[in-house]
């Protein structure tokens, strides 16, 4: 094994080309030798290398769930059953195996037990569309499938349909030792952890509970370990569903992607931090890549205790924080705004505290400052990070996580906060870019596909070893994604607008969108979001009839400016850009209680956006005889006024 530390000693310091996130100094060389450590000696399956990692600490607490703990011991064993079980019924290698699950224990098991025998996974959500349900069973292995009893009776017409032998149906309150939920108070509100799968098995005999399931093995004795390697494909996952809520793209990935994280993430190469000694909340839908590579397995390639929430609801988010302690947490900005709000605004939690909080993550979508500083109070309020600082003055303040689901969770930036120094150069004026990993190569190009310099706003592409393999069952698509350089070099393409300062950080700017605009929706909005007093988010969309740009905007919730005020002074800082471009805007006011649509996710959901289109809810301001009015939007005759007083 190669020893890192002794040989980053060795570098020298004028040939520095990547750092990582703590400042310790990464040479282009040094990272390749890591890349042929993992070659050499973490070229196996989830399941071994998570074993070898764990192997010296057993006894200690892998997975909490409603107050129950598992060891690391027991979670091995049961992936053990499981494998044995899956092969029982005919699961082999290279087998497609659907699953529809939330993030329970059962979950955990699955994926180690898959590993171990060689097949992949096909995690999906019941709230695809139906005919894209009856595609994946189609394409899936026959034997086996894994699912929920919540989501089982909406599907179950499309599952006997399928023609798939074995229903191993797990409830919520399966891993509950002696059926003790001790945290029931919040959860029979739900009804989600009622156990229906005995009513269910009296309709078929077809349907296994966990304890049948792991019955069924329990005399196998052939070979288990398929030995599988870095380039076995492991699962398939989908994308968050901003582009097609009920057909995402399903996306193959390979052991590759969660060893290779996993190593960067080792104590003697990420500069001190490791997460063996905290809680790790896998809260994120379980068929998205980013919760299985940087929550479960992270977290437990770390030995750290991970935490299965099962309910993934913004209205129960604050529960699943105090249900389950975490001090690690990846979510969207849409939840941790939320969050704020009830934290800040609600007097039922008025004297709430979360000293365990202390890396609260936001991912998937660009976090605005208007939003971060909300944030950043709420958890001032609630102390969080104490535990951990042991001092009356918390230093949490919101990372970043992202990329996309393609590449994996290749972006970071651990303590980001509002009241950080400007950047400099920085076209837009905020704060600390995102920093990618050391193995990952990132490039801004234009229309050409020539590369950006530095700070010039372009297509954000990226290079790993953790990029996907392919779309499944998609070629169009993973051709798509692929593209050339005009130097011929091949990148996976984020569809996304972003520079890279003179410092080397990455700023995604927003979404590059399928048809032709005359300006990009981020230019808009990031003038819009100027107004951080009085404007907590902006989210612009292009009616696709008119071309007209309607922005979609939620107010500080302890904004004093009457919005009318807000909007007119909004107006004024695009009147360059509507002018020039000959555009239109209007703005639809979200209350705080409204707020944005999401996707089931948790990101906002630009195409319900985009649907709801222009309405009578859409206005703009008019100065008219020295007061400003707001004029509505009408559909007969868009140019018509129709004029509403300032108190409106």
């Amino acid at each position: 094994m190669l020893k890192m530390n002794d040989n980053i000693k060795k570098i020298n310091k004028k040939n520095i080309l990547l750092k990582t996130k703590s400042g310790q100094i990464f040479h282009k060389y040094m990272v390749d030798e890591i890349l042929k450590d993992i070659e050499l000696n973490h070229n196996t399956h989830w399941f071994q290398e998570l074993y070898t990692r764990n192997k010296n600490n057993l006894n200690d607490v892998a997975l909490y769930y409603r107050g129950n703990k598992i060891t690391y011991s027991e979670m091995f064993d049961k992936m053990i059953t499981y494998a044995k079980s899956m092969k029982e019924l005919g699961v082999e290698k290279n087998s497609e195996v659907p699953v529809c699950l939330s993030n329970t224990p059962e979950l955990v098991y699955i994926l180690g037990a898959a590993s171990l025998i060689g097949a992949k996974l096909n995690i999906f959500s019941s709230n695809f569309s139906e005919e894209y349900i009856q595609e994946i069973f189609k394409n899936c292995d026959k034997h086996i499938l894994f699912i929920e009893d919540n989501v089982y009776y909406p599907l179950k017409e499309i599952i006997t349909e399928s023609g798939i032998k074995k229903i191993v149906m797990i409830s919520l309150r399966d891993s509950l030792k002696y059926d003790t939920d001790y945290f029931d108070y919040f959860d029979r509100k739900t009804n989600l952890f009622d156990n229906r799968v005995y009513d269910y098995k009296e309709t078929s005999d077809d349907i296994l509970s966990t304890l049948d399931f792991e019955k069924v093995g329990m005399h196998y004795e052939k070979e288990l370990d398929a030995h599988g390697n870095l380039d076995s494909d492991f699962v398939i996952t989908y994308t968050s569903g901003t582009t097609n809520t009920k057909r995402p793209k399903a996306i193959v990935h390979a052991m590759r992607s969660f060893n290779t994280i996993a190593r960067f993430h080792d104590k003697e190469l990420n500069g001190g931090f490791t997460m063996k000694k905290y809680t790790v909340l896998s809260h994120i839908p379980s068929y998205s890549n980013s919760n299985l590579i940087s929550c479960i397995s992270d977290a437990l390639m770390q030995g750290a205790k991970l935490a299965l929430e099962p309910i993934h609801d913004k209205d129960f988010f604050i529960n699943s924080l105090i249900i389950n302690k975490p001090n690690y947490v990846a979510e969207t900005k849409s939840y941790w705004v939320d969050l704020a709000k009830q934290i800040l605004y609600n007097e039922k939690y008025k004297s709430l505290e979360m000293p365990y909080l202390f890396l609260a993550f936001s991912c998937g979508e660009v976090l605005e400052i208007n939003e971060e500083k909300l944030i950043n109070k709420a958890f001032q309020k609630v102390k969080a990070g104490v535990d951990v600082t042991h001092t009356p003055f918390s230093i949490v303040k919101l990372s970043e996580a992202g990329g996309d689901c393609e590449h994996g969770s290749i972006f970071y930036t651990l303590f980001r906060s509002y009241g950080n120094k400007k950047v400099k150069n920085n076209t837009f004026g905020e704060e600390r870019g995102m920093q990618p990993f050391p193995f990952v190569s990132v490039a801004i190009l234009d229309e050409n596909r020539d590369y950006c310099s530095k700070n010039q706003i372009g297509r954000l592409v990226a290079n790993s070893c953790c990029t996907m393999k392919r779309y499944h069952n998609n070629e169009d698509a993973t051709k798509n994604f692929f593209i050339k350089d005009s130097h011929g070099k091949e990148w996976g393409d984020l569809n996304l607008y972003g520079m890279i300062t003179k410092d080397d950080k990455v700023h995604i700017l927003g979404r590059i969108p399928k048809q032709n605009s005359l300006v990009p929706n981020f230019v808009l909005s990031k003038r819009i979001l100027k107004d951080t007093k009085n404007i907590l988010s902006c989210e612009v969309v292009q009616d696709e009839e008119s071309q007209i740009y309607i922005a979609h905007i939620e107010m500080q919730p302890n904004s004093k400016d009457k919005a009318v005020s807000v909007l007119y002074e909004a107006d004024k800082r695009l009147e360059d850009i509507i002018e020039k471009n000959k555009i239109e805007i209007y703005y639809r006011i979200r209350n705080n209680q409204e707020s944005f649509p999401l996707t089931s996710s948790g990101k906002r959901d630009i195409q319900a956006l985009k649907k709801e289109g222009l309405t009578r809810n859409c206005v703009r301001p008019v100065l008219y005889y020295n007061r400003i009015y707001l004029d509505s939007f009408k559909k007969e005759n868009p140019k018509q006024k129709s004029k509403f007083n300032e108190e409106k």
